[in-house]
């Protein structure tokens, strides 16, 4: 069947030379194919932007030493001037283009299966709805200071990474369930791997902060040593805490082939010649013939 793949949802009619091919619920072009062109770049730019701002955060406040060196939490990277300023900025970017992506996911999943399969469209809009929630996390994240609100801080972190596990085992068994119509099966055992990885590293990272918490009488969370009690636990929870975020941001990169089959156009339909003017109802197959 050539090597087109079921993966646009503009619809457009065959045309003569064959190199726009129709399915049931849409088309994708051979100029597309070839390029990479489509959405690829939205879940790089946020695994770019998210990366970026965490090593950036890290050595600016490594060398103004706001922090100490060994591993610490993501969010103490970002606490004190002028390397919160860059952290909440970024991430706030980042949430924005982490809902991108996940809103893009969703209409994609809708387009490929339609609407007969209730559970898959329920699972679909519940992985939308928890990524929405995962988003606002790392906004809150992002604009909370754990040194200043912590609950809200803490809140905010665990919207990103329970939600975020929670959507990734979501969307690989939407990955699954769509195979082999719509996707193979390798791509579904990787997101598979992610997810198993990155919740077992979620679950170390908030076990072993409850233990180093019971165990540290320390004041100062932004400069551990390693003489300190609980300076283990603190360390396991910091790497798994890294470790998840990481897994997370990877996960999106197996969206980059599929988003590459992917364009969004934005249609404006006026009602009015002057926006100055009340819009007038627009006729139908029902309305009568004589007004």
């Amino acid at each position: 069947m050539s090597n087109f793949r079921n993966f646009q949802i503009q619809d457009k009619n065959i045309n003569s030379s064959g190199s726009v091919k129709r399915y049931t619920q849409g088309v994708i072009t051979e100029r597309m194919q070839l390029c990479g062109g489509g959405l690829g770049y939205l879940p790089i730019a946020l695994v770019v932007v998210s990366c970026g701002t965490f090593i950036g955060s890290y050595i600016i406040a490594v060398l103004n030493k706001d922090i100490a060196p060994y591993f610490p939490y993501i969010s103490d990277t970002g606490t004190k001037p002028p390397e919160s300023c860059i952290f909440g900025q970024f991430l706030n970017i980042a949430a924005t283009l982490a809902f991108c992506t996940m809103y893009v996911r969703y209409k994609l999943v809708e387009s490929l299966t339609g609407h007969e399969d209730g559970r898959l469209r329920r699972l679909n809009k519940a992985g939308l709805f928890l990524g929405t929630l995962s988003s606002l996390g790392l906004s809150i994240v992002a604009n909370f200071q754990e040194t200043v609100v912590e609950p809200v801080h803490l809140t905010g972190a665990c919207l990103v990474l329970g939600f975020g596990v929670i959507y990734a085992f979501i969307q690989t068994w939407l990955t699954y369930h769509m195979h082999p119509e719509f996707n193979g099966r390798s791509i579904a055992r990787v997101r598979l791997v992610l997810s198993i990885i990155a919740a077992f590293s979620m679950v170390m990272a908030f076990s072993s902060a409850a233990i180093s918490r019971y165990q540290t009488d320390t004041k100062d969370k932004l400069h551990w040593k390693p003489s300190e009690k609980g300076f283990d636990a603190h360390i396991v929870s910091t790497i798994s805490e890294w470790v998840t975020a990481v897994l997370f941001l990877f996960f999106f990169f197996t969206y980059v082939r599929d988003f590459q089959k992917v364009r969004v156009q934005v249609n404006a339909t006026l009602s009015v010649r002057h926006l100055d003017e009340q819009p007038l109802p627009i006729p139908d197959e029902r309305s009568p013939l004589l007004a």
